[in-house]
């Protein structure tokens, strides 16, 4: 049995990014598999905890709001990326890291988390993915991009 979280992310996401910052920060989980397999974490027992599938940018108005009702599809409009996060159920650590993964992968990109909603995040990445109109480089200033 399992469970499912689906981020809905402002920013392209980098899944591998986020789970390499959760092992040096100290969460013991195992990477297989990504591109174009899902991503797959294990704990130290070499149980699967979760399956992270590809970032699938959805940019067709309305999408979000047939996929996972009309609260969401006013919450996260298009265009966003679909990162849907298959979570085991039956063991202990798999929700907690699940959770963890998604809340990082919202603090960085920007973005909420269904079913619960975590609220909106403002995009927390040192990266800049677009350069603003005008064409200047886009700076960095208290943990949220300006431009």
């Amino acid at each position: 049995m399992s469970c499912d979280l689906v981020v809905l992310a402002r920013r392209q996401p980098d899944v591998h990014a986020v789970i390499d910052g959760m092992v040096a920060l100290g969460e013991a989980v195992h990477i297989r598999g990504g591109d174009p397999k899902p991503t797959l974490l294990y704990d130290a027992d070499r149980r699967l905890l979760v399956s992270i599938e590809d970032p699938v940018l959805v940019s067709v108005p309305g999408e979000v709001g047939r996929l996972l009702g009309p609260e969401f599809g006013a919450r996260a409009p298009a265009p966003v990326w679909w990162v849907d996060v298959r979570v085991v159920a039956d063991l202990p650590d798999a929700q907690r890291v699940a959770r963890k993964f998604a809340e990082a992968l919202v603090h960085w990109v920007g973005g909420t988390i269904y079913p619960d909603g975590a609220p909106e995040a403002q995009v927390r990445s040192w990266k800049a993915t677009e350069q603003p109109a005008g064409g200047g480089a886009a700076s960095y200033s208290g943990g949220v991009i300006q431009s």
